[in-house]
C-alpha cells in the first residue's frame, strides 16, 4: 500500500473529510477500517457462490527424530512421517533430575494414542517420560512444540 505525499494526499484524504488530519491519525483510522472489515466481513451479495467444503489433507505430516537433545538438536537426522486421518504427531520427552533431556518425535497411529497425554516414571530409575500428541502438520517440530512440552 502506497501513501501519497503532497497535494495528492490532501485531495484523497479530503474526500474522507480528513484534509487537515495529521498523517499518524489518518494511518490509525485506516488501520481501524481494515480491522473492522476483517472482523465484520464483506457484505453478502445475491450472486455469491455457496462455500466449498474444506479439503482436508489425506495424511498428517509430522516431524520425526529418534534421538534429539535441546542443546544439539536431532542427532541421527530428521525426516517427515505421514500419519493416517485420525492419527497424531507425538513427542516423547525423557527427563532426569540432572537436567539432561532426550526427545523422540514421530507419528502416532490412532490405535497407539492411549498414551498421548502421559506422564510416568521410566523403567530406568531416576527418569521420567512425558508424552504429548498434537494434530496439525509439523506441530511436533522443534519450533512448534515449545508451547505444549514441559
Amino acid at each position: 500500500m502506497r501513501f501519497m505525499a503532497g497535494p495528492a494526499r490532501s485531495r484523497s484524504l479530503g474526500l474522507l473529510g480528513l484534509r487537515s488530519t495529521p498523517q499518524p491519525l489518518s494511518t490509525v483510522l485506516l488501520i481501524v477500517l481494515v480491522i473492522m472489515n476483517l472482523v465484520f466481513g464483506k457484505a453478502h451479495s445475491a450472486h455469491q457462490e455457496p462455500p466449498h467444503p474444506v479439503q482436508l489433507p489425506k495424511y498428517l505430516r509430522c516431524y520425526r527424530c529418534l534421538l534429539e537433545t535441546k542443546e544439539l538438536g536431532c542427532l541421527l537426522g530428521s525426516d517427515v512421517c505421514l500419519a493416517a486421518p485420525g492419527s497424531s504427531c507425538m513427542t516423547r520427552l525423557i527427563k532426569n533430575s540432572t537436567g539432561s533431556d532426550v526427545m523422540v518425535s514421530d507419528c502416532r497411529h490412532k490405535e497407539q494414542m492411549s498414551d498421548c497425554s502421559d506422564t510416568r516414571p521410566s523403567p530406568v530409575f531416576g527418569f521420567w517420560i512425558f508424552s504429548r500428541c498434537c494434530f496439525r502438520d509439523f506441530c511436533n517440530s522443534p519450533q512448534n512444540r515449545v508451547s505444549y512440552m514441559p
